[in-house]
Protein backbone atom coordinates (compact mmCIF):
# COMPACT_ATOMS: atom_id res chain seq x y z
CA UNK A 1 0.00 0.00 0.00
CA UNK A 2 2.79 2.43 0.66
CA UNK A 3 4.37 1.98 -2.60
CA UNK A 4 1.30 2.66 -4.33
CA UNK A 5 0.86 5.98 -2.62
CA UNK A 6 4.26 6.66 -3.31
CA UNK A 7 3.88 5.98 -7.12
CA UNK A 8 0.51 7.97 -7.25
CA UNK A 9 2.69 10.65 -5.07
CA UNK A 10 5.20 10.79 -8.27
CA UNK A 11 3.01 10.51 -10.73
CA UNK A 12 -0.14 11.70 -10.05
CA UNK A 13 0.87 15.04 -11.76
CA UNK A 14 0.13 13.47 -14.88
CA UNK A 15 -3.55 13.54 -14.21
CA UNK A 16 -4.26 17.08 -14.00
CA UNK A 17 -1.73 17.78 -16.76
CA UNK A 18 -3.75 15.65 -18.82
CA UNK A 19 -7.02 17.02 -17.81
CA UNK A 20 -5.57 20.82 -18.82
CA UNK A 21 -4.28 19.35 -22.15
CA UNK A 22 -7.57 18.83 -22.83
CA UNK A 23 -9.42 21.80 -21.94
CA UNK A 24 -6.96 23.49 -24.27
CA UNK A 25 -7.92 21.32 -26.86
CA UNK A 26 -10.79 21.70 -26.61
CA UNK A 27 -10.35 25.71 -26.79
CA UNK A 28 -8.26 25.51 -29.65
CA UNK A 29 -11.45 23.34 -31.71
CA UNK A 30 -14.48 25.77 -29.84
CA UNK A 31 -13.08 28.51 -29.83
CA UNK A 32 -10.44 29.61 -32.22
CA UNK A 33 -10.73 27.67 -34.85
CA UNK A 34 -14.39 29.17 -35.32
CA UNK A 35 -12.64 32.55 -34.52
CA UNK A 36 -10.35 32.06 -37.16
CA UNK A 37 -13.13 31.47 -39.84
CA UNK A 38 -15.35 34.35 -38.59
CA UNK A 39 -16.78 33.72 -35.60
CA UNK A 40 -17.30 36.31 -32.40
CA UNK A 41 -14.90 35.82 -29.99
CA UNK A 42 -17.50 37.11 -27.13
CA UNK A 43 -20.21 35.09 -28.64
CA UNK A 44 -18.43 32.11 -28.90
CA UNK A 45 -17.19 31.96 -25.20
CA UNK A 46 -20.47 33.33 -24.16
CA UNK A 47 -22.15 29.99 -26.18
CA UNK A 48 -20.29 27.30 -24.33
CA UNK A 49 -20.25 28.60 -21.10
CA UNK A 50 -16.89 27.47 -20.15
CA UNK A 51 -13.96 29.27 -19.90
CA UNK A 52 -11.18 26.98 -20.97
CA UNK A 53 -7.97 28.89 -20.25
CA UNK A 54 -8.74 29.48 -16.68
CA UNK A 55 -9.06 25.85 -16.16
CA UNK A 56 -6.04 25.17 -17.98
CA UNK A 57 -4.40 27.35 -16.08
CA UNK A 58 -5.79 26.10 -12.49
CA UNK A 59 -4.87 22.52 -13.36
CA UNK A 60 -1.49 23.26 -15.08
CA UNK A 61 -1.06 24.91 -11.44
CA UNK A 62 -2.25 22.09 -9.61
CA UNK A 63 0.14 20.25 -11.53
CA UNK A 64 3.40 21.89 -11.37
CA UNK A 65 2.97 22.57 -7.39
CA UNK A 66 2.11 18.86 -7.17
CA UNK A 67 5.14 17.36 -9.30
CA UNK A 68 7.27 20.21 -7.30
CA UNK A 69 6.82 18.55 -4.03
CA UNK A 70 7.26 14.76 -4.99
CA UNK A 71 10.79 16.49 -6.80
CA UNK A 72 11.82 17.93 -3.32
CA UNK A 73 10.61 14.63 -1.23
CA UNK A 74 12.26 12.71 -3.38
CA UNK A 75 15.56 14.86 -3.30
CA UNK A 76 15.07 14.94 0.86
CA UNK A 77 14.70 11.18 0.67
CA UNK A 78 18.18 10.83 -1.63
CA UNK A 79 20.50 13.01 1.04
CA UNK A 80 19.05 11.50 3.63
CA UNK A 81 19.70 8.45 2.32
CA UNK A 82 23.37 9.01 0.87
Amino acid sequence: MKRQLQFLLLTGWLIPAGVALVFFGRWITEIVVPTLKGGNFDQLYDLHGVRYLDTTLADVTIAFVWVTIAVFRWARKQTKGA
